[in-house]
């Protein structure tokens, strides 16, 4: 099992990837990626707010000696620059130490030393980066920073083993292996992974002449209501898995897989990507006109199953860190986006004759590019080295 598909692994019986972060965690025999991991998830999230609020009395005292004890072997220990970025610890001991801390002297005393040995080490702390792309990080050997094209990429992971990314493997009932709070970046690594039919950011239901199966919340899809246990999910109007949801067939009953994305406007949102909420079973819809549009609206009300873990649990997702990668994927597409228009923009070079002609690297040239080309006449089509244009003087 890689690094970025677990979490808080020494605290839950169940060895659960999305287990809710316990307020005082066991501390381990040796500093591994994984418990630093757990252990940085646990300051930045569970202690860092609650000290921001409260100030340092907001900490129980088993708290206070567990940090203390971490803090401590971590000064005993030589833990190395790839294991300090995967788990992120550098950032939780920089909250500790950071300017207008609230924290207890103590511990700020011990971060402020780990951070001394560290940055004689490793450089300074705010310099160490969000690994996401490189050994440990959440993408490696999932894709690469230059990836754009989803077609391309799709046609990459297709001739990879085991590869899920068949319709088929997600169109199936029940919770096909995942557990309420499994998160993503987005769609597409979720479709990777199987859990949905499609990459597409639009979302809707995952269904087929059967039945459906998951249903992706976006943009204005959910009526929120006053928990998170029961939401009313508002179905598209071109959407033949509306149909599917309400078929009053026996093989139609079975529960639905909910997720949602951060485009959602709705209280139970993730704060980035796109989360994996549970198994909901209908309980029931409603038919009404748009009395603006005329179009035939579907209200579907669904409900939690009961067994599923807790909506507490599942909306501390996705962790700091988790959000970080989101933010660094979203920084580094727009950069090589803006690196790809540079390559792909037209030279500009004044012949001798005071002409100007434009150069285009095929290379860099895009698919509508291509496709245009191809639908112009001859005379019009661009030639092989390049597009001359005739100079003034050659007009007359």
């Amino acid at each position: 099992m890689s690094r970025q598909s677990l979490s808080l692994r020494p605290l839950v019986a169940n060895d659960s990837a999305t287990a809710l972060i316990e307020r005082s965690p066991q501390p381990s025999s040796s500093l591994d990626p994984e418990y630093l991991r757990q252990q940085a998830r646990w300051i930045r999230d569970t202690l860092d707010p609650q000290v921001a609020q409260d100030g340092p009395d907001a900490l129980h005292s088993d708290e206070t000696l567990t940090l203390d004890e971490l803090l401590r072997k971590i000064l005993d220990s030589h833990i190395t620059l790839e294991d300090i970025r995967y788990s992120r610890m550098h950032l939780a001991i920089t909250e500790i130490a950071g300017r207008a801390t609230r924290w207890p002297k103590k511990l700020i005393d011990k971060c402020d030393a780990i951070t001394e040995i560290w940055e004689s080490k490793y450089g300074p702390l705010n310099k160490m980066g969000t690994p996401l792309y490189e050994s440990g990080g959440r993408l490696f050997g999932i894709c690469k920073p230059e990836d754009l094209s989803k077609e391309k990429l799709l046609v990459k992971w297709l001739k990879q083993p085991g590869s899920k990314l068949s319709p088929a493997v997600a169109r199936r009932a029940g919770d096909l292996g995942f557990t309420p709070g499994d998160w993503w970046i987005s769609p597409l690594f979720a479709h990777r992974a199987g859990i949905i039919d499609s990459g597409n950011s639009d979302g809707g239901v995952v269904s087929d002449h059967l039945g459906a199966y998951a249903v992706v919340l976006t943009d204005q899809d959910e009526i929120s209501g006053s928990d998170p246990e029961t939401c009313q999910y508002r179905a598209r109007d071109r959407d033949p898995g509306r149909y599917r949801l309400t078929a009053g067939t026996p093989g139609s009953r079975h529960p639905i897989r909910i997720l949602r994305s951060h485009s959602l406007h709705s209280f139970w949102k993730p704060k980035a990507g796109l989360r994996y909420d549970g198994l909901h079973k209908v309980m029931g819809w409603t038919i009404k006109t748009d009395p603006k549009t005329s179009e035939t609206v579907f209200l579907i009300t669904f409900k939690r199953l009961p067994n599923e873990v807790s909506m507490d649990t599942v909306l501390s997702r996705p962790f700091t860190d988790e959000v970080e990668d989101y933010t660094e994927y979203k920084r580094l597409r727009h950069v090589h986006r803006e690196k790809q228009k540079e390559s792909s923009a037209p030279g500009l070079q004044f012949s001798a004759d005071g002409s100007l002609d434009i150069y285009q690297d095929e290379t860099a040239q895009s698919p509508f590019q291509e496709a245009f080309t191809d639908q112009m006449p001859d005379e019009f089509a661009p030639k092989a080295k390049g597009i001359t244009e005739v100079s003034p003087n050659q007009k007359r």
